[in-house]
């Protein structure tokens, strides 16, 4: 790991154990800029003081703990626990910050967790998407053969969990080449070593981001990171009008 993304990482930590405006632009290089899912164009650093000042309205007890990371040259994968209060209910979520840097401080950002569990938190009829039946066979499977150009070939433990914010059940390593079938993925990022890997991908319209937890050169767990909010809209077009209702009224 560089010594920039140590010293970067530092901060961000700092950051997230007491969240404010200052705080948090001071991650940023001044020609910065941030992205979720979702968002018409990312939020430039000169907006990051007024857009962490929204959310702390929302969430004014809002604790990161970012847990661990890995880099590889300018970039930086970060892997975080959330969790706040809106309108006096509890929230928590999971998410993976990916970074590029300059000069110090983020020059491209994304963020990548669910949204639709934020506010399943404060909706709990927010529906799902099906379930993945499990799978009738046990073969061995390959990360490489799911993610093509993924940098590791290793195969995943016959007991690793797979864990993915579609499903409520954790997954099987045998059940993967089926989530999210239907399109292909591609490689577009990432940052790790032989025990800790970040895989960003495409999938057509869809970003994620796979955390692989890795021992004895095998896969023994694996995080998917996406947002099935926008998933869920395809089927119910009301979900993009609950996303906007839920952040009005927590406002109140």
């Amino acid at each position: 790991m560089t010594d920039e993304a140590r010293l970067w990482f530092e901060k961000f930590r700092a950051f997230g154990r007491s969240p404010g405006p200052d705080s948090y632009a001071g991650v940023f290089h001044p020609d910065g800029e941030v992205a979720d899912a979702g968002m018409a164009a990312p939020t430039p650093a000169a907006q990051v003081r007024e857009a962490i000042a929204h959310v702390l309205r929302l969430m004014p007890d809002l604790f990161i703990d970012m847990k661990r990371y890995r880099s590889r040259g300018d970039r930086v994968f970060v892997e975080a626990a959330n969790r706040g209060t809106i309108n006096g209910t509890p929230v928590a979520w999971d998410a993976v910050y990916r970074v590029r840097l300059r000069d110090g401080g983020v020059l491209q950002g994304r963020r990548f967790y669910d949204q639709a569990t934020l506010f399943r938190a404060l909706r709990p009829d927010l529906g799902w998407l099906p379930e993945l039946p499990p799978a009738s066979s046990k073969d061995e499977v390959s990360y490489a053969d799911l993610v093509p150009g993924a940098p590791t070939g290793f195969r995943f433990a016959d007991d690793a969990p797979i864990r993915v914010p579609d499903q409520r059940q954790a997954l099987r390593p045998a059940d993967l080449p089926r989530h999210l079938a239907g399109a292909p993925f591609e490689t577009v990022d990432w940052a790790g070593d032989d025990t800790l890997l970040f895989v960003e991908w495409r999938r057509g319209d869809l970003l994620g981001v796979d955390r692989l937890d890795i021992a004895a050169s095998r896969i023994v767990s694996m995080q998917r990171y996406f947002d099935t909010l926008g998933l869920l809209a395809e089927r119910d077009p009301s979900v993009t009008a609950l996303r906007a209702a839920l952040l009005s009224n927590a406002t109140r």
